[in-house]
């Protein structure tokens, strides 16, 4: 059986590497590394495949920005097939080809006819926001669709938590202008509590820094729980109950946080001295 690597580069057009049976491979923005993708967030050799038969394993070769697998930063992992990697700002795929076929599930061009309502969300959301925390405990779906729409996504979690947990989420994830992640995530999960959506202007890794502090809270009897704030349900009930200090605490640097509200036509936006409503028909 064959194997490739399929490379989404933050720009250009997607593209496969076939893999060898054995040998180690680099992969890195420049030579002497043996597959060059031209991205200047990935270190000059930054992860490493070594190939021996049916057996892929990856390593990170000391980048400065890490090697995720299926959104849980590693320094080794076994593949599996269909494992999604991210390094700097690409995205790759590991997979088996058969009869020169590429084993791979790929998001078809459009998820279907959006309602005027949900363009109209979409457009809204991509121009406000620039990243959505969502709830891979929901549905298989949410890590599938972050996988095949390439974008910047990482689990929450840390170490071996993360890995437990990966199937589990909660993940953060980029949104980028024009991906297929928007329509493919608000015709599916919109109105059905996969995540929250962030308008800051942080840096992606400080966001997470910041949301990490709420991910586990003390309830009565000093006993900890999780808190699944990336819950529109809970964010809902949660936030109004805030008091200023609280808001500001839990804000930071977030200006808003949009979410749906029991009526899917209708968006919530909250901010640290403001709860608005505005109807999308």
């Amino acid at each position: 059986m064959e194997f490739v690597l399929e490379v989404r580069p933050p720009e250009g057009e997607m593209y496969y590497v076939s893999l060898p049976q054995s040998g180690i491979l680099t992969i890195g923005r420049e030579a002497p590394a043996d597959i060059v993708v031209r991205d200047r967030f990935l270190s000059r050799s930054h992860f490493q495949l070594q190939c021996a038969g049916m057996l892929y394993t990856l390593a990170d070769a000391g980048s400065s920005n890490g090697t995720f697998v299926n959104g849980v930063r590693l320094r080794g992992a076994e593949l599996k097939p269909r494992d999604a990697i991210y390094a700097g700002r690409t995205a790759f795929r590991f997979a088996p080809k058969l009869n020169g076929k590429v084993v791979l599930d790929s998001l078809p061009n459009s998820p279907g006819e959006l309602l005027p309502w949900q363009q109209k969300l979409i457009g809204a959301l991509e121009s406000a926001c620039k990243y959505v925390v969502l709830d891979g405990a929901i549905s298989p779906a949410v890590r599938d669709l972050l996988n095949q729409a390439g974008v910047l996504y990482q689990s929450l979690y840390e170490g071996e938590q993360a890995r437990d947990l990966a199937s589990f989420g909660p993940y953060l994830a980029a949104i980028q202008k024009g991906s297929k992640l928007m329509p493919f995530l608000i015709k599916a999960g919109w109105g059905k509590s996969w995540g929250v959506f962030l308008s800051t202007e942080m840096e992606f890794v400080d966001v997470r820094k910041h949301l990490r502090r709420f991910l586990m809270v003390e309830i009565e009897g000093g006993r900890k729980a999780i808190f699944r704030f990336y819950d529109p349900r809970v964010m809902r009930m949660f936030i109004p109950t805030c008091d200023a200090d609280q808001r500001k605490q839990f804000f930071g640097q977030i200006q808003h946080i949009f979410v749906e509200s029991d009526t899917p036509t209708v968006i919530t936006r909250f901010s640290v001295g403001a709860e608005d409503q505005y109807p999308l028909i």
